[in-house]
């Protein structure tokens, strides 16, 4: 499929079909159809080349990749470099989700920082743009070349280079120095990110286009959750070692809801939920059960169709008020009573209400955290609440109160509508076919 979709790409560069944004749009969700349709998911790795392969874990991902760049793509002007740029992130991507080599999967790995750091900083909302984008930028690379040399490492250690060869002898890591395994976690730790290593992607998301920060929030993030992922699976006998860090996610998740109720600038907010959500994501990873790390995936998939969404709707506010405040972003009730719908679909994903996927993901990573410690329901029970409450003091914020006199909301179009309904129709459709991730 990797091989389509570069013929695909270098066709479109040869006769310019970039221009032609419903086209490849089309193309991408069509992708993604057909992979969903036609693949055995009850196949663990599937080989695609000497490089290349998919399997149960990647599968997700790669088509999370295809459904969200269709709709980057959708709302993109006609611009030649930005629409290049975004191809060739989705190639990277792919690539990286797709990669059985460990030197492949690493420089993929790395590259996707160049075009995020290139799409804050030409296409940034203000001068501070380029901190972020230096924020972004250096968090990463601190742990980029002991990555770089774990990876060395490990492939002189068994003189293999391949991801399910690893796996197949992870007995014979049980010697790896636990200094170097919390410098390879730690790249993958800061991509999620971990709570005190987040700063990055609050500063990096106000700054962002509204593209750039549903690309960051639904995938970019994925990177760092599908890299702790692959490589537990390689250190399972070593992770009882890394125990604590149950811990350290909870009471982060905790930490950053508490700082969610005194925000008031709304990306920042909806920054600061994704930042909680991936802290429990990280907690159940390190549970090492196998119902949290099937929890873990579909909280992947759910965040990073419900995050992107909530970037969208907040950029529609911001269109017609010029500002991101929720004290200038009042009483959208009276002035559009469908688009209160939709953030009510999405405030009530993103605190984890039935019939989303959201809520199935955390029912299993809450079973796999308490299976640790079951003093663990406690911080649970805080986690929830408080989950709840800044989701619902959110959505009541903006939607009710007094109507601000700069909000009109009358620039919205059906191209809008559409491309909200097509991040909502997948997160609450997939929970009646569950079977894709088992």
């Amino acid at each position: 499929m990797l091989i389509y979709m570069m013929m695909i790409f270098m066709m479109m560069m040869s006769f310019n079909l970039f221009k032609k944004k419903f086209l490849i749009s089309s193309i991408m969700f069509l992708l993604s159809l057909f992979l969903m349709m036609k693949l055995n998911f009850s196949i663990n790795w599937i080989s695609m080349g000497i490089m290349m392969g998919i399997n149960e874990y990647s599968i997700g991902l790669v088509l999370l990749s295809l459904w969200i760049m269709g709709l980057v793509i959708l709302m993109l002007k006609n611009l030649q470099f930005l629409m290049n740029l975004v191809m060739m992130l989705l190639l990277v991507l792919m690539m990286n989700f797709l990669s059985m080599n460990l030197l492949l999967f690493y420089l993929m790995f790395e590259i996707s920082l160049i075009f995020i750091f290139v799409l804050i900083n030409k296409y940034g909302l203000s001068i501070m743009r380029l901190s972020a984008s230096f924020y972004l930028l250096f968090y990463t690379l601190f742990f980029s070349l002991p990555m770089l040399f774990i990876l060395f490492y490990m492939m002189n250690l068994l003189k293999i280079d391949n991801f399910l060869l690893f796996e197949f002898k992870g007995l014979m890591m049980k010697d790896m120095n636990l200094i170097y395994l919390m410098y390879l976690f730690g790249a993958f730790l800061v991509k999620l990110p971990m709570f005190m290593l987040h700063n990055w992607l609050l500063k990096a998301h106000v700054e962002a286009p509204v593209y750039g920060s549903m690309i960051l929030a639904s995938l970019m993030l994925k990177l760092g959750s599908y890299g702790l992922l692959r490589f537990i699976f390689i250190f399972y006998v070593l992770m009882k070692s890394f125990e604590f860090m149950v811990m350290y996610g909870l009471l982060g998740g905790i930490i950053m809801s508490l700082m969610c109720f005194r925000q008031l600038d709304m990306k920042v907010l909806v920054a600061m939920s994704s930042v909680v959500h991936m802290n429990l994501m990280m907690s159940s990873l390190f549970s090492m059960y196998k119902i949290g790390i099937l929890g873990s995936y579909i909280t992947m998939i759910a965040h990073g169709l419900c995050s992107s969404g909530m970037f969208y709707m907040l950029n529609l506010c911001y269109l017609e008020t010029n500002s991101r405040l929720m004290l200038f972003n009042k009483g959208l009730m009276v002035l559009n009573p469908t688009i209160t719908l939709l953030w009510f679909l999405m405030c009530s994903s993103n605190m984890s209400a039935p019939m989303s996927m959201n809520l199935v993901g955390e029912l299993f990573m809450m079973i796999s955290i308490i299976m640790v410690n079951k003093l663990y329901w406690l911080l649970l029970f805080i986690y929830c609440l408080f989950s709840f409450m800044y989701s619902i003091y959110f959505f009541s914020y903006i939607n009710h109160g007094n109507l601000s006199m700069n909000n009109q909301m009358k620039g919205v179009k059906m191209l809008d509508y559409l491309i909200l309904i097509m991040h909502l129709v997948p997160l609450f459709m997939l929970v009646f076919n569950l079977d894709l991730f088992i």
